[in-house]
């Protein structure tokens, strides 16, 4: 893989899970050796998981927004990201929520978005490509 990687909420859930070792691994794995990125959108998913499905308290979900905001860049959505996302959303027909990150991935000139929900091997306006770091 190479150029800056776009993480989805997916890859920040492992990061913190403690049922998937494997997938803990490879996501700390790209955190630290890749120029990683993520959004606002996949935080706030990130926070509604991490409280109603992996049980964190509200002290060890700042804590891992902490440790993310140390290791990589989080990218805004603006209404231009939201804009390109309803193009995206009409060119590839993913859904909206996974057109917005997408957008922030291209405006934020990631060449990669790592994700195990979207359609890996698939390349987005011929610049990002989409990848299953697990596979």
């Amino acid at each position: 893989m190479r150029g800056k990687v776009f993480l989805d909420t997916n890859i920040l859930v492992y990061l913190h899970s403690l049922k998937e070792e494997r997938k803990r691994i490879i996501s700390t794995d790209l955190l630290e050796t890749r120029d990683c990125c993520t959004s606002v959108q996949a935080l706030n998913e990130f926070c509604n998981v991490s409280l109603k499905k992996l049980n964190r308290s509200r002290d060890e979900i700042e804590q891992a927004l902490d440790e993310m905001r140390d290791m990589c860049t989080i990218c805004a959505v603006s209404l231009n990201t939201i804009r390109y996302a309803l193009a995206l959303h009409t060119r590839y027909g993913y859904s909206y929520y996974d057109c917005v990150m997408l957008a922030c991935a291209l405006e934020n000139d990631c060449g990669i978005f790592c994700s195990e929900d979207l359609s890996s091997g698939q390349t987005i306006d011929n610049r990002l490509l989409i990848i299953n770091p697990f596979t």
